[in-house]
């Protein structure tokens, strides 16, 4: 009877626990539910839904007929109609603004997911008089810890043409400490925004890109990695320019990066790219701005730090060679014999019995020259393995050199006389006025993006060329015809030393009239240029190239392969003036008429008048065929060119 008695109470109590605890629940939910209403209410009232801020944070960005988010990830959006309708989201975000459910794979509430849009509820709640606690998010924090928060710093490295991804150069931020110092600089976080494509960068990674084919991702990592990657085993210059933002704003991005980390945005090479995202990560930290409003469609890297610079937000800019610049730099202030010996003596993993040179400060010379050089072969070996062998004699000769008492001589690389964005801006139009073979014509020009070989050069490396989208149209008194289009080229004449050996590489899609006669009627053809040799710096202002050279033309019954060499020369005695010319012969290997020498000479001058964006240059060319090529393919053509850049 006790044992029942004692199960009966335990029972009861038990029951009647449940029912507290349901009370319990039952008035929490109702006063949430209250809460919820409250918020909807001061929301709709204040119209937080049309806020910039609100906007930024999602991304929303005006289209016909309204506004849509760039965010493509559909589980991103709280409501149905989400991704275009700002008010139905902030409202689905209002009445999840309680839920303490876990992440289904994180031990972190759901709510974290969407950080950003609860501490902008926080706020914006408190501002209308009704407190709103933001989420705890435990793993937001730890996160947020590692990244400081008393500066931001935008860091673009300079192209690099060896992946087409980086083309146009490559833009991050870095979340700078208060403490100065390089050390402190080269540990402070950087967050950049890049295409996420498993690795595939081959062929077809253009077209795909172009189209929004990979999703887009933030990374984050250490500065020194990044001074690793870039100037070190890529050699590309860095530019940091520093910004104003304040920590709250700052604060603010952290919350807006960690959101955006959840989700992703598919990658467009043209638009929704590294630069357009970190744009609106500086807009999520200061919602006034409207740097991607006040962008152009065709957005560059290059072209961020331009907007920002446009916007005030700019208050520092440094220059940060690459460990090629600054060996280049070293080696052509040293006089000749110094050079070669310095070559000699990294090369011959040998420890001289005697220092050649006068005095203690030539031998200091010879051997800073000699640990830069180790020191720039040691780090484009493949792994730690390969490079063991450098690193033990380098650590011997610095050895050597510390028993030598001269200073240092082995300076960093100045800072060039114009910045990147000083440079020209990336759309171009032109007109033309020339002369084939004594028959006048007009020329029209426009480019997408971004760069030729004579267009001004500051940003660029001398002769480079990287371009997309440019179009040619021809036109007399009687007609108007279309010329030629590249698809995309690009051509990096690099410069050959006694350590290092780059290749020189050319490439061009193109569709284009070959005859040159004013005949509307004269066919295209689809042409594909590849090549690759070598360069050669000739003086401080000059250099060359020669290249083994293949043109393919794809035509309807007539295609063909042709291929020979072709030598050029690049001149640029100052900033403003810039000169090239170029001789190639080529010979059919493939189709056509067999062993037809096609012989092209090529020259061009350009002047930058007024500033950056205005160009003036005078091209010439001629080209003859020999056994029995086409009458047609032989002609002169010299015109005078004006371009803008906008």
């Amino acid at each position: 009877m006790r044992i029942h008695a004692f199960i009966y109470r335990v029972l009861l109590a038990t029951a009647l626990g449940l029912f507290v605890g349901i009370s319990h629940a039952q008035e929490v939910t109702t006063q949430q539910q209250a809460d919820i209403d409250t918020m909807l209410r001061l929301a709709q009232k204040a119209q937080l839904a049309q806020s910039a801020e609100w906007h930024k944070i999602n991304q929303f960005h005006p289209t016909l007929g309204g506004v849509k988010s760039r965010v493509d990830d559909t589980s991103y959006f709280l409501a149905e109609n989400g991704k275009r309708d700002p008010n139905a989201e902030l409202e689905a975000t209002i009445r999840a603004a309680y839920d303490d459910g876990m992440a289904e794979q994180s031990r972190q509430p759901k709510l974290c997911r969407w950080i950003a849009r609860y501490q902008y509820l926080n706020r914006s709640m408190k501002a209308l008089g009704f407190e709103y606690p933001a989420p705890r998010c435990e793993g937001f924090e730890r996160w947020k810890s590692g990244m400081a928060r008393d500066n931001v710093s935008m860091i673009f490295a300079s192209i690099y043409l060896n992946s087409p991804a980086s083309m146009y150069g490559h833009i991050f931020m870095r979340f700078d400490s208060a403490k100065a110092g390089e050390f402190n600089r080269l540990g402070d976080t950087t967050v950049g925004y890049t295409v996420n494509s498993n690795g595939d960068f081959g062929p077809l990674f253009l077209a795909q890109s172009l189209a929004g084919g990979f999703p887009g991702n933030f990374v984050s990592v250490p500065y020194f990695m990044k001074v690793r990657e870039y100037a070190d085993l890529e050699n590309r210059d860095l530019w940091e320019y520093q910004t104003d933002f304040t920590p709250e704003e700052i604060d603010k991005m952290h919350a807006f990066i960690w959101e955006q980390s959840f989700t992703y945005v598919d990658y467009y090479f043209a638009d929704d790219n590294c630069a357009l995202i970190l744009l609106a990560t500086l807009e999520a930290g200061r919602p006034d701005l409207n740097l991607i409003a006040s962008a152009k469609p065709w957005l560059a890297p290059l072209d961020t730090v331009k907007v920002l610079r446009n916007a005030g937000v700019v208050t520092k800019k440094r220059y940060r060679p690459s460990q090629y610049s600054t060996l280049i730099s070293n080696v052509e202030r040293a006089p000749e014999n110094v050079r070669e010996q310095a070559v000699e003596l990294a090369h011959s993993m040998k420890l001289p019995e005697v220092l050649p040179g006068a005095n203690a400060q030539e031998q200091a010379q010879l051997l800073d020259l000699a640990l830069g050089v180790l020191e720039y072969e040691r780090n484009q070996k493949n792994s730690e393995q390969e490079a063991a062998p450098l690193n033990r004699f380098q650590l011997k000769l610095a050895g050597v050199r510390s028993k030598v008492d001269a200073s240092a001589t082995y300076q960093p690389a100045p800072t060039p006389r114009q910045s990147p964005d000083e440079g020209h801006d990336s759309f171009r139009i032109g007109m033309s006025l020339g002369q084939v073979d004594g028959m006048q014509y007009g020329q029209l020009n426009t480019r997408l993006v971004y760069h030729d070989s004579l267009d001004p050069n500051a940003g660029f490396s001398p002769g480079v060329s990287s371009k997309i989208g440019d179009l040619y149209l021809r036109f007399n008194d009687k007609q108007i015809r279309f010329e030629r289009l590249d698809l995309f080229e690009v051509f990096l004449p690099s410069v050959r030393t006694a350590w290092y050996r780059p290749v020189t590489i050319k490439a061009n899609i193109s569709v284009r009239r070959e005859v040159q006669r004013n005949d509307a009627l004269a066919p295209t053809v689809f042409r594909i240029e590849l090549g690759a040799g070598e360069g050669y710096r000739i003086s401080e202002h000059s250099q060359m190239y020669v290249i083994a050279d293949t043109i393919t033309r794809l035509r309807s019954g007539a295609s063909s392969l042709a291929a020979g060499p072709v030598a050029g020369w690049m001149w640029q005695p100052e900033a403003r003036w810039r000169a090239e010319a170029s001789a190639g012969a080529f010979w059919t290997v493939a189709g056509g008429k067999r062993d037809t020498g096609v012989y092209r000479v090529t020259a061009g001058i350009a002047w930058d008048v007024f500033d950056s964006q205005n160009n003036i240059r005078l091209n010439a060319s001629r080209q003859t065929t020999s056994k029995g090529g086409d009458a047609l393919d032989s002609y002169s053509d010299v015109q005078l060119a004006y371009f803008h850049y906008f």
